[in-house]
């Protein structure tokens, strides 16, 4: 016969192995998928939403950009239905999504803004694409920006955007 108080732990047990599933799964960065919750496809508004629980966001509104974005520094994510360097263009529909937070991480190898390049590469491999200090895995729809670090070079920003073939390139 099991105790009430065996049953009260086993429960609080598994509820906390739950919660922090689910936790770290908020965090996870899904190439060609999410940055955490904010999924690609999702309505911009919602990602607005989401994005309003870790601070303050701001519009962007450019000829090439338009979106929202956490603007503290290494909080949050940006979200995009329109990022015209890499033609997309998606209206109300996420298309593109960045981070500089450091609390996402990659769900395979673990990778964070912060960490060498080089983890990146051993990981995802050789990339397709790129312009200036970014770096595309086209196929895998994941992009870095890089930039000096204390241990070489180093990423600043991770976005993932669909998938496509390489020759999709942009420009």
């Amino acid at each position: 016969m099991i105790r009430v108080p065996t049953v009260l732990t086993l429960v609080a047990v598994g509820f906390a192995l739950a919660t922090h599933h689910v936790a770290a799964q908020s965090l996870t960065i899904l190439p060609g998928r999410s940055i955490g919750p904010i999924e690609l496809g999702m309505p911009l508004d919602r990602a607005r939403g989401i994005m309003e629980t870790w601070g303050t966001v701001e519009e962007v509104e450019t000829p090439t950009l338009h979106g929202f974005c956490n603007p503290d520094r290494g909080v949050g994510v940006c979200a995009f239905d329109r990022v015209s360097r890499m033609g997309l263009d998606t209206p109300g529909a996420v298309a593109l999504v960045l981070t500089d937070d450091s609390r996402f991480t990659t769900d395979a190898g673990g990778h964070k803004v912060g960490e060498p390049l080089l983890g990146f590469l051993r990981t995802y491999g050789l990339y397709s694409g790129g312009q200036g200090s970014e770096v595309r895995w086209e196929a895998r729809g994941l992009s870095v920006d890089v930039g000096p670090g204390e241990r070489g070079i180093a990423v600043r920003l991770i976005s993932v955007f669909a998938p496509r073939p390489v020759s999709a390139q942009a420009p």
